[in-house]
């Protein structure tokens, strides 16, 4: 007898996960399914062009406990990121402001150099 495998991204489509899904469906974002060689879901990777300010959202979800997102502007310069679970993730890429409105964030995060050690 053969069980039926359980894909790890079933919770998208439970509650809550599926309301913010569902919100990022409705808009034209870019989903790309990433297969292994079982055939089987990796991740969902997906983004976002905003054209009217040139800021690109992305969106890697891995599994229900790991998941990503990020805002670049024109430049590449990441002005938003956060990973954590996936629906928590979810929530704050929903909640994020266009790039137009005042409340969005701007400013490119900053790295240190790094250190050269011997």
């Amino acid at each position: 007898m053969t069980l039926p495998v359980t894909s790890p991204f079933a919770f998208l489509w439970d509650e809550p996960a599926i309301e913010p899904f569902t919100t990022l469906l409705k808009r034209p974002w870019d989903f790309h399914p990433k297969f292994g060689a079982d055939g089987l879901l990796e991740r969902i990777d997906g983004s976002y062009a905003w054209e009217d300010d040139g800021f690109v959202d992305a969106l890697r979800i891995k599994s229900e406990t790991d998941a990503a997102a990020i805002r670049v502007d024109h430049a590449g310069g990441k002005v938003w990121e956060r990973d954590g679970g996936a629906l928590t993730i979810l929530h704050q890429l929903v909640e994020l402001p266009a790039p137009s409105d005042p409340r969005a964030p701007r400013l490119v995060i900053g790295t240190a150099p790094r250190v050269w050690t011997p």
